[in-house]
């Protein structure tokens, strides 16, 4: 009996055994709440008017994102003055029609006067002016996978199982690795004296993803079963520029996740409890399951969930750690909520408005 042959039995007994005894139910739901950052530092004395000039890309770079960056600062900033109410007035050059190489000039220091025309945002009497920087990197990486045709199975002639003898096909799928590399840059230069006021770099962020092949021929994950790449970017692009403005003016911050529990009952019942806004009683919940299995990333990232509703932020961090720590797959998306609430503790955590 081939080697192939015994692969292809044991997976379809592995196949029958998920279907006949099943899985314990799990919760799905989607939660969502908010709190206050308070800023890192206050911005100079008399910084009232802040343009943002368009980020600059990298040759494999979407301009698109540079738009994405603008709008969501320029938002949070208005959004600021607004609701707690920041003493600072907003424009970008959708506004002012400047050139961009004159921002460059002012990220050396050598911008020209105020009033002097190219002048940048001091053409509308900017004090400050943001910059940044996006860059994207997308790698492919192209294999070969070998995987079972079972269609001998069925067939007559000797070639299936009741015909005398198996002689199973092995077809070759190709396998697709996608690596995905975020980088963004901000800072905010003050126009009075052209020098860097504040500097904000988010350590670059990496997803590999890698396209899945089954022992079974024809029931392989394809290219387009990858996560999409714009999800990915606009995230990061996003994250990055509300980190940044949440530096030097109070920001609301916003989370918006689903969480999937384990296959434990106190974990599926701390998800129902997250879903009815019953935090202490959640965090009780997955606290329990916790008990049960210390490696249950489900019931961390729940708990983590349920403290930072609650502003319980070093607790939030831990489970989050813990989540990260005990998930079955660095690059899966689901693991990749478990990073970016762990990256949100560590980047507010402390700033936390009670």
């Amino acid at each position: 009996m081939s080697r192939i042959f015994i692969m292809l039995v044991a997976t379809l007994a592995a196949m029958v055994m998920v279907i006949s005894t099943g899985c314990a139910p799990k919760a799905v739901a989607r939660v969502d709440f908010s709190y206050v950052v308070d800023p890192v530092k206050q911005l100079p004395p008399g910084m009232r008017v802040i343009s943002i000039e368009p980020a600059k890309v990298g040759q494999t770079t979407d301009a698109k994102w540079s738009e994405l960056s603008v709008s969501i600062m320029k938002n949070l900033i208005n959004e600021s003055a607004s609701e707690f109410s920041t003493d600072v007035v907003v424009t970008d050059r959708r506004d002012t029609q400047v050139t961009f190489d004159n921002a460059d000039m002012q990220a050396a220091g050598m911008a020209t006067p105020t009033g002097t025309p190219g002048a940048g945002g001091q053409l509308l009497g900017a004090q400050g002016t943001i910059l940044s920087t996006i860059n994207v990197k997308e790698e492919k990486y192209y294999g070969q996978d070998s995987t079972v045709d079972i269609s001998g199975l069925f067939g007559g002639g000797g070639r299936g199982v009741g015909g005398g003898g198996v002689d199973l096909d092995t077809r070759q799928v190709r396998n697709v690795t996608r690596t995905l590399t975020v980088q963004t840059e901000f800072k905010l230069l003050d126009t009075a004296n052209n020098r860097q006021w504040d500097y904000y770099a988010p350590d670059p962020y990496r997803v590999t993803d890698r396209t899945r092949t089954s022992p079974i021929f024809g029931s392989d994950s394809t290219e387009e079963d990858l996560p999409p790449t714009d999800r990915i970017i606009g995230g990061q692009v996003a994250r990055g520029a509300r980190a940044f403005v949440s530096r030097f003016m109070p920001c609301r911050i916003r989370v918006d996740t689903e969480i999937v529990s384990s296959g434990n009952k106190d974990c599926a019942d701390g998800v129902g409890l997250l879903r009815a806004r019953l935090y202490d009683l959640a965090l009780g919940a997955f606290r329990r399951a916790l008990a049960v299995d210390g490696r249950d990333a489900a019931a961390a990232y729940g708990a983590g969930l349920a403290c930072e509703a609650m502003k319980q932020t070093s607790e939030a961090l831990r489970y989050y750690r813990q989540a990260v720590a005990n998930a079955r797959d660095y690059n899966d998306p689901i693991t990749q909520e478990y990073r970016f609430a762990m990256d949100r503790m560590e980047t507010y955590g402390d700033r936390v408005r009670e």
